[in-house]
């Protein structure tokens, strides 16, 4: 009962400001932010709030992920070799404090972001066509580094980004370590967003010397200033946040484009469905996050409208979004109770209990992807043979893929441990974001399957809230993950890459390792030849179907739940929130 009170008072409140005042947006969703900070910032949670406030050079340009526009730059070249480019930066441009906007604010973000490079951040992004490294300077050099070691590594981050007329001037010069066909749509990832330097400074953050940037080096930027407060250019600037409830915003009058015709935004976190749909029908929200089943709910409800490509085919959506459930290989064992007792007893598992191919097939043919899309997502799924969208560049729908089969998965279990699973059974936990009850109905197949496959398999499927498990996953403490992974750039490197290679962001967390997956993905990485990267990407494919890294999940197809007085809305998949907040307007 508690818990529906304090929603009902949270609806009720944002049904007077929704409905008194057309033009204020609210929007309902699951999982709360985990950072205001754009260089620490890597959920789509907190980069639906960062793209808002802060912007890139560049954008997309409406709903297309080929097609771009200028923001804070007007223009830019590309030299010969593809090392050096140069962006004309816009004029007349204030930040949110009334600080005038420069190349030093670019300067300053992008270096912020080379010498922070949290490890949980997408500050690698940049870090990697700037530097040459990917990590922080202590990971990358080590504890034996000396001064000197230190101070080259400095000079990489230091000359990747110049102001060759000064930092009060308009104009800003990228030098590269090396060729990156990706490098210009990872400029227009938010991690890249122009921080208000001044502010930042005399707020207490890095003041942009080489005298204390190691005092920067790696550090979790949610326990400084830009955690809690923004500064920015966007067309929105930051009122108030307050953690798992809501995020409020209002428009930036002196914004370079125009005020924007929505002037108060509230971005609320609602976990249960059923409330977030009454909210809608009810007029106290204006779009709320419903997921495939319940659709039924809201289709032909008073006063809202869907959009679903699945039916509309014009619209002309397309899925990014690709999920999975990943197999942790070298699990944190001390002080876990996901793992149990941290043996093979039937009490728990240790710790490299994934690291058995046999292991990690079993849990592979105990998954029903077809159920999944029958009862999940109504029927509307494309299973998926490798982990990067069929839209994309060296997608190859030929690679094997894996499908229920419980006499494979017996044979495999047998197998694994020399027979010790089967023997012993195991005792694991599944763990999903709370409210998403997608995930959960992911870990609920998978649970049947396994148990049934053999009563001494003990599955718990626990849901955790969305910062905790960011962080818990960062610790190495969740065995059996489910997430998803939304593009930081439009390039099938940002796929291939953190899924498969040593260092991705999804690999590295798994411990998931292969030599040959990482020599291939370094030549596709760095080649501007698309047959080359073709071939490159089924090669890894096929080889991560071997290995069975993760369970793939199918992909469904986009669709939009709003009040139909709501305009502008589109779905771009390369922004945390499908669409801008500026471009949007009520009747």
């Amino acid at each position: 009962m508690s818990k529906l009170a304090v929603f009902l008072v949270l609806v009720v409140m944002g049904g007077a400001f929704a409905q008194s005042d057309p033009l204020t947006f609210v929007i309902q969703g699951i999982g709360d932010v985990d950072t205001l900070d754009p260089a620490q910032a890597y959920d789509s949670q907190s980069g639906q709030i960062v793209e808002n406030v802060y912007e890139t050079l560049y954008s997309y340009k409406g709903e297309s992920v080929t097609e771009f526009q200028p923001r804070l730059a007007t223009d830019y070249q590309v030299s010969d070799n593809n090392l050096t480019y140069t962006f004309t930066l816009r004029e007349g441009v204030t930040f949110h404090s009334g600080n005038a906007f420069s190349c030093k604010d670019v300067e300053y973000s992008v270096q912020r972001l080379l010498v922070t490079n949290p490890a949980d951040s997408g500050g690698w992004i940049l870090m990697e066509p700037l530097t040459g490294y990917y990590s922080d300077a202590n990971t990358e050099l080590g504890e034996e580094a000396t001064d000197q070691q230190y101070a080259d590594f400095f000079a990489a981050i230091d000359g990747g980004v110049e102001c060759p007329d000064g930092p009060d001037g308009l104009s800003v010069q990228f030098k590269l370590d090396h060729a990156d066909p990706a490098f210009f749509v990872k400029l227009l990832f938010y991690a890249a967003s122009v921080v208000d330097s001044a502010w930042a400074v005399d707020n207490g953050m890095w003041d942009g010397t080489e005298g204390t940037w190691r005092e920067w080096i790696g550090v979790d930027l949610r326990e400084h200033y830009l955690q809690t407060n923004m500064s920015g250019t966007g067309a929105y600037q930051l009122v108030n946040w307050a953690p798992g409830d809501r995020v409020v915003l209002e428009s930036f009058e002196a914004y370079w484009n125009g005020s924007p015709p929505i002037k108060n935004v509230q971005v609320q976190v609602v976990e249960d469905q059923a409330a977030r749909i009454l909210a809608l029908q009810q007029g106290d929200a204006d779009v709320v996050g419903v997921e495939r089943a319940a659709l039924g709910q809201v289709l032909n409800s008073p006063g809202i409208r869907v959009r679903d490509a699945a039916t509309d085919p014009e619209l002309g959506w397309t899925s990014t979004l690709v999920s999975a459930i990943f197999l942790n290989q070298n699990i944190v064992t001390e002080n876990n109770p996901s793992v149990g007792s941290g043996k093979l007893d039937g009490k728990g598992i240790p710790a490299n209990f994934f690291s058995d191919l046999n292991m990690r097939k079993c849990f592979n043919y105990s998954f029903d992807p077809r159920a999944y899309i029958d009862e999940v997502l109504q029927g509307q799924g494309v299973p998926l043979t490798m982990a990067l969208p069929p839209a994309y560049l060296g997608y190859d729908p030929e690679v094997p893929t894996y499908s229920y089969d419980p006499t494979a998965a017996e044979k495999a279990c047998r197998a694994a441990w020399d027979g010790q699973v089967w023997e012993n059974g195991f005792t694991l936990t599944v763990a999903y974001n709370t409210g998403n009850t997608q995930r959960q109905a992911v870990a609920d197949i998978l649970k049947a399957n396994l148990e049934f496959l053999n009563p001494k398999f003990k599955v718990q499927v626990r849901s955790v809230a969305w910062p905790d498990l960011l962080d818990q996953r960062e610790r190495g403490l969740v065995p059996v993950l489910i997430n998803a992974w939304i593009p930081d750039y439009a390039d099938p490197d940002n796929y291939i890459h953190t899924f498969y290679q040593t260092d991705g962001y999804y690999a590295s967390s798994s411990n998931f390792s292969d030599e040959q997956i990482d020599a291939w993905d370094l030549r596709a990485r760095t080649s501007f030849d698309e047959v080359e990267r073709v071939d490159l990407y089924s090669r890894i494919g096929n080889r991560a179907y071997e290995l069975a890294p993760y369970i793939l999940l199918p992909q469904g197809i986009p669709f939009l739940v709003e009040r139909d007085n709501l305009q502008g809305t589109y779905i771009n998949p390369m922004y945390s929130g499908s669409y801008l907040w500026k471009d949007l307007s009520k009747n």
